[in-house]
């Protein structure tokens, strides 16, 4: 059985990990002006390893750490990074839309990043918070 600490730092590395990687995908996007750098199946293999990884981490851990993992610090972290990610993917339009009208980006393009993008603006700040809250 998997201590609750345990779990947190599966949560923690798998979350980041992932976030890490949908903003390295956003910039790289940006950066080549292509809308796949690298294979569009990347982002999303890692964000189902990253589920199936977390739900396999709690179900090995058994209720009480899984209980423990999920306490109140958790559900305020979460409801934090959520804030962030959705003022975040707002404001994502009319940044990416000054860049389309002007021609500085592509449709296709600000599309693949504004969509990876968002994904990490909700995982990097609740990772963020997480680690932030334990210190």
């Amino acid at each position: 059985m998997l201590s609750a600490n345990s779990l947190l730092n599966i949560r923690v590395a798998a979350f980041g990990l992932t976030g890490l990687v949908c903003l390295l995908y956003a910039a790289m996007a940006i950066l080549t002006g292509r809308p796949d750098p690298i294979s569009p199946w990347i982002p999303a293999a890692f964000g189902i390893v990253s589920a199936a990884s977390v739900l396999v981490a709690l179900m090995s851990a058994g209720k009480r750490s899984a209980t423990m993992a999920r306490d109140e610090g958790f559900s305020d972290d979460f409801r934090r990074a959520q804030g962030v990610g959705y003022w975040v993917a707002l404001l994502l339009y009319p940044v990416f839309g000054f860049f389309l009208s002007s021609g500085g980006v592509e449709y296709h393009v600000a599309f693949a990043a504004m969509g990876t993008l968002t994904g990490a603006a909700f995982l990097l700040p609740f990772v963020w918070f997480d680690l932030k809250g334990r210190v």
